[in-house]
């Protein structure tokens, strides 16, 4: 005979484990073991496993006795596993299968990572269910963000040593990853701003600011200007989008208040203040002619052609550096001898994943833009709410084509 109340007991400790697991991998990134190989890298991306493979174990035990913790229907679940499914296809009918599969301890994605990714995406979707409860998941996140700013802010103060340069990276280890990181979380500040009724809401902002300060001085090009196109689209859905029409008029003066920044910034890009910023510069100087620019476009050159050769499956996750190798081109030794990514999310996708990969993926941007725009109202969103998480996937979109994900941005 089964005992209820025993089974009972059993499912609310072992969601309690799950809940806890959910919101310790937040500070994940906080972790840095200088006594591993890659220690910016490995010591995260363990620990994630770690972590989602026992509360995904506790998720799969509710959800078999317990169907209000099974997954629901949505086009972004669909086209989640879709691209699980294709890059399992790649993986296995790819150039180098076991590659594709463990990845390196260099970047530590492949297959692996994507099933965890996948599995900790099921556990957040099917047991965070409630407002409430998201609202302090998102809260977290945004309290470990802030504390890997306050990192960055010891490394400005030189307390710290940053390790590429002028360049933040906090607890990173890359200005590009810390980049994008800090970018989500300039609209997860806005848009807990924008969700909270009470006079709590005024303490996002000052968060936002300080993230803003990060990216700043991280001096990612492509995540800033992602960021300035991220407002710039919120402003413009908004005109079109708000039955408000002091926020239309709002949203035109942002329109013309980035424009200005943008124009302005072009006509001194010449000048001994934009010059001899570290930051500035490396905006004043960007140009078809630059090296970075002009080695970007041989990389992404190179990958459509390994794209032509397996356009279906790709090459199978991992594999740039086969296509790399095969099709080098003797220009880069301006820049880096070596490449083991397009520098490019969709053109590594396109390469490693085939048309196939590419879809599946941008399914996922597609599906989510359309929840937040079309079914705001469902999922109890407000206009403001839904375009600020549609920008911060515009600069997310943004980001990615000038250079690559890791675990903090996947």
């Amino acid at each position: 005979m089964v005992d209820y109340g025993v089974m009972e007991t059993f499912l609310k400790y072992i969601k309690w484990i799950a809940i806890g697991g959910i919101f310790i991998v937040p500070f994940i990134v906080l972790w840095v073991p200088g006594s591993l190989f890659f220690p910016f890298i490995t010591g995260k991306n363990f620990a994630f496993r770690i972590i989602v493979e026992i509360i995904f174990g506790c998720w799969a035990a509710l959800a078999i006795c317990n169907k209000k913790y099974r997954p629901g229907k949505s086009a972004i679940l669909y086209f989640g596993a879709a691209f699980i499914f294709a890059t399992t296809l790649s993986t296995i009918f790819g150039a180098n299968p076991y590659r594709s599969f463990w990845s390196n301890y260099e970047r530590m994605e492949g297959l692996i990572t994507f099933l965890h990714l996948f599995a900790y995406f099921l556990v957040l979707s099917s047991i965070l269910k409630t407002e409430k409860i998201w609202k302090i998941f998102l809260n977290v996140e945004l309290g470990a963000s802030v504390l890997v700013s306050f990192y960055g802010l010891f490394q400005i103060s030189g307390a710290l040593q940053t390790h590429q340069g002028v360049r933040l990276d906090a607890t990173l280890g890359n200005s590009a990853y810390l980049a994008i990181y800090a970018a989500f979380h300039i609209f997860l500040a806005a848009f807990l701003f924008l969700r909270e009724q009470n006079i709590a809401k005024w303490a996002y902002l000052p968060v936002a600011v300080l993230e803003t300060f990060i990216l700043y001085y991280t001096a990612t090009r492509g995540t800033i200007l992602g960021v300035i196109g991220g407002v710039f689209l919120a402003a413009l859905l908004l005109i079109f989008l708000s039955d408000n029409k002091k926020v239309k008029k709002y949203s035109a003066g942002a329109i013309v208040g980035v424009l200005i920044l943008v124009a302005g910034f072009w006509a001194i890009r010449n000048s001994t203040f934009v010059t001899s910023s570290p930051v500035l510069a490396r905006f004043s100087s960007i140009s078809a002619s630059e090296i970075t620019t002009q080695s970007r476009l041989v990389i992404w050159r190179m990958a459509y052609e390994g794209f032509k050769e397996r356009p279906i499956l790709g090459w199978g996750p991992e594999n740039f550096n086969l296509i790399f190798n095969k099709y080098f081109q003797p220009i880069l030794w301006k820049q880096e001898p070596w490449f083991d990514r397009a520098h490019n999310v969709f053109f590594d996708r396109l390469t490693t994943g085939g048309i196939v990969g590419l879809v599946t993926y941008l399914g996922l941007f597609g599906s989510a833009v359309f929840y937040l725009l079309f079914k705001r109202r469902k999922i109890g969103l407000s206009v403001a709410e839904s375009v600020i998480l549609v920008a911060m996937l515009a600069a997310y979109f943004v980001h990615n084509i000038f250079v690559f994900d890791n675990l903090t941005s996947s």
